[in-house]
Parts: C-alpha cells; structure tokens; sequence
C-alpha cells in the first residue's frame, strides 16, 4: 500500500484513510481527514505530492507528479472516480468530475468545478468558483448557489463516510507527517 522510493516516503497524518488496495508511492504528503479511496495510485517518485485536509480522491484515481511539477490538492477537494492529475494543482474546495483529466501546470481554481470526462490542458487556469466542461475545457459559467452547495454537500458526504472506513481498516502504517517539516 504505502511504497518508499529513494528515500522517499509516505507522510500520514493520523486522520487519514487509505483502501487497502490503494497505492501510494515516494514522497506523498496527506493532511488531516485525507481520503484515499479503492485501486487510487499517488505516484510521487519524481517530485512530491501534498493533499490538503478533508480532501477525497475516489476510487482508480491516478495522482502523477512529473519531475518539475509537484501536485499540490488543497483542502476540502473532492477527486471523483477515475481522475487522472498530472503535474497541476487544484483549489481549495474543487470538484473534479468523474474520469477528468488535468495536466501538467493546470491550476483549477477555488470552488470550481471541471466537469466528467473533461480534459484540462497543460498551463491552464480555471478560474475559482466556475464550471468547466469539454475537451478541451472551457469556462461554461459561473456556479450557481445551487450547485456550490451540493458540491459541499458531496464533499462532506464522502469525509463522513471515510470515518466509519477508518474505524474498519484503521490508520495505515506509515511516517507521521509531523516527523518532517512540510
């Protein structure tokens, strides 16, 4: 489950909840209350990984971050099932559709939302609090109040749900992630 590489390891804080059956590799960093959900890989043998607190990646979500292009996921983002992050970094409290792609140097913003299957080209900026569709994605429009809740709402369905699976797998070996300084 937890992999070193040269020297790289896995720092866990002691909230976090892994499946079993993820993957985490080399230098990966999980805040408090991360979830790391089903066949997920976090691939960080080249640069360095950082998952902010609360924040959720779903089931065969693959998480790589090239040499040069550390992945950072803020806190209280939810990657959806089948996601493939490359070398970008997404916002505070994002929603990441279901078998979306985001590349290298992509920054989505704060809130935003890039919608399933849609595929966020190299060095792209999405814009916070927007919903993003297509191939490539683009700016569709602004989120309605609606939608910011229920992308909330799914957010804090899934952090609740990683309680109970923690209480059933409980904490993964690892590195606290208070051993070394972020």
């Amino acid at each position: 489950m937890i992999i070193p590489f040269e020297g790289k390891e896995a720092q866990l804080d002691e909230t976090v909840f892994i499946d079993p059956s993820a993957r985490l590799i080399g230098d990966v960093v999980l805040g408090p209350g991360v979830s790391i959900w089903p066949f997920a890989l976090l691939r960080a043998d080249s640069d360095r990984i950082v998952v902010g607190e609360t924040s959720a990646l779903l089931d065969r979500v693959l998480v790589e971050a090239p040499k040069g292009h550390p992945v950072v996921i803020e806190r209280n983002v939810l990657i959806s099932h089948g996601a493939i992050l490359h070398g970008c970094v997404i916002r505070e409290g994002a929603l990441i559709g279901i078998g979306a792609i985001v590349l290298d140097g992509a920054e989505v913003g704060p809130g935003a939302i890039v919608g399933s299957g849609s595929l966020v080209p190299p060095g792209t900026s999405i814009p916070g609090d927007s919903l993003v569709l297509g191939m490539p994605a683009r700016v569709v429009r602004t989120l309605n109040e609606s939608e910011r809740k229920r992308s909330k709402e799914q957010r804090l369905e899934v952090y609740e749900k990683s309680r109970t699976y923690l209480k059933m797998f409980g904490r993964p070996q690892g590195r606290n992630r208070d051993d070394d300084v972020l």
